[in-house]
């Protein structure tokens, strides 16, 4: 990994023929797979096999791949970039408490837990499709909103 706590990984246009070969080939929610290096063969963990399978459907989308541990701390200005917002919108959920931060000792720098930018990410999306859902059986009803 790079020196920010964020790894983004970005597919070549050239690569993307290679990531669909990937995405079908472990279609199976309970595929294995192999990899060779030189002589050596490692069986690779079903949550590797997975973690490739999902990997491979995002870049080949032409879509960014962020890395981040649970366990990693964040700045403001990475926990924006997770969360696709401004470092400021960031400020105020901390702000208001909707994330917790850390001040570092002696300093103004502030650390927010990665875990709590990924839980807010995820009760964010869960609204975002309860919404669509909403609005999708109020269009199957024939309901003007």
């Amino acid at each position: 990994m790079s020196d920010s706590a964020v790894s983004e990984i970005h597919a070549a246009a050239s690569e993307h023929d290679q990531l669909d070969a990937v995405r079908r080939v472990f279609a199976d929610e309970g595929a294995s797979a192999r990899v060779v290096v030189g002589a050596e063969v490692v069986e690779l963990p079903p949550s590797l096999v997975r973690l490739l399978a999902a990997g491979a459907g995002v870049l080949g989308d032409g879509d960014a791949v962020a890395l981040v541990s649970e366990e990693t701390e964040l700045s403001p200005a990475e926990a924006a970039r997770l969360l696709g917002v401004s470092r400021q919108y960031v400020d105020r959920l901390v702000a208001d408490g909707v994330l917790p931060v850390r001040r570092l000792p002696q300093s103004r720098y502030r650390k927010i837990p990665a875990r709590a930018v990924l839980a807010h990410r995820a009760a964010k999306d869960a609204k975002a499709a309860g919404i669509d859902s909403i609005l999708e059986i109020a269009d199957e009803a024939g309901l003007d909103y």
